[in-house]
């Protein structure tokens, strides 16, 4: 049984939901800006996704920098602390928490719903692009390039408000192929400073495995899987996850389909035996002894818990 959006128990975080956030524009709602240059955070309008226990799905492409002041998130199960000069990079299905904000901190966001604002969604780059940011969806970048990137910014935003001017999207794509292309070596200096014992195949080869995991783990829980659609051995495979990230291949899959099922079984919508149908496990039986070696209680425990 396919899991599809409706049956996802996340809630989902839309574009125009980031429109209640204060100082925001929207373009033909397929892109947005939202900022608080100069303020604090208005936790009131955030609390609604400040909640550790209930993660949310993102279904568009986030980008955050961090001007001051720090923000803890996690991230399709790994943590990340925003601190000044951070930039964040959230790509669409990402399963996100938000754990804490700080209220001295200064952000600028831009949000893009749909693949028009983002070039040739399949060129070489724009692969590497999405692959590296699957590993890892923070950066830290220079005081310079922050500066850059918030000139960038309030340029769109200065386009973006002129409400006679005939050429947005034009203007707006050519300051966005700037920033993408930034991105794009702050990516190559960033794998430079990896240690050496991560081998740039073997990163790739990680960052493929996480897209493909995000992409089935609902359907598939086998490393033999995954081995297969990127044509290695499983055994060569799990060695190199472990070498990239210091997890074993079936931990990073184990952890998407238990994050998922507590998120279905929290959600009072199904029951044990549906949530088990859900993510496609051959029985009950089955699904109980996964979760609760997993977990360490029965699914129905931790329902009721």
């Amino acid at each position: 049984m396919m899991v599809t959006t409706e049956d996802s128990a996340f809630r989902e975080l839309h574009l125009p939901m980031l429109s209640s956030t204060g100082h925001t524009l929207v373009f033909e709602d397929e892109l947005l800006l939202t900022d608080n240059l100069g303020s604090g955070i208005d936790t009131d309008s955030l609390s609604h996704f400040v909640a550790p226990t209930h993660p949310f799905r993102v279904t568009f492409t986030l980008v955050m920098f961090c001007r001051r002041g720090n923000m803890r998130v996690r991230l399709n199960l790994q943590e990340y602390r925003l601190v000044e000069n951070d930039v964040l990079v959230v790509l669409p299905g990402s399963i996100g928490e938000c754990l804490e904000v700080d209220n001295c901190a200064e952000m600028a966001v831009m949000g893009f719903a749909g693949t028009r604002f983002v070039g040739d969604y399949q060129s070489a780059q724009s692969m590497a692009f999405r692959r590296f940011f699957t590993s890892t969806s923070l950066m830290h970048i220079s005081p310079g390039e922050m500066e850059e990137c918030l000139l960038l910014y309030r340029q769109m935003w200065k386009k973006l408000a002129q409400p006679d001017f005939a050429f947005k999207y034009g203007v707006l794509s050519g300051y966005l192929q700037v920033l993408f292309y930034n991105g794009c070596q702050w990516m190559e200096h960033h794998r430079h400073q990896q240690p050496e014992r991560v081998e740039s195949r073997q990163r790739e080869l990680f960052e493929s495995f996480l897209e493909l995991v995000q992409a089935h783990y609902r359907e598939q829980r086998s490393v033999t899987y995954y081995a297969g659609r990127l044509c290695l051995t499983s055994k060569y495979l799990s060695q190199v996850i472990r070498k990239a990230s210091g997890r074993l291949a079936g931990d990073w899959i184990r952890d998407y389909v238990i994050l998922e099922a507590k998120a279905l079984l929290k959600s009072g919508r199904y029951t044990v035996q549906q949530v088990g149908d859900l993510l496609n496990f051959p029985n009950p039986s089955f699904f109980g002894k996964y979760f609760k070696e997993a977990v360490g209680c029965s699914p129905r425990k931790y329902m009721l818990g």
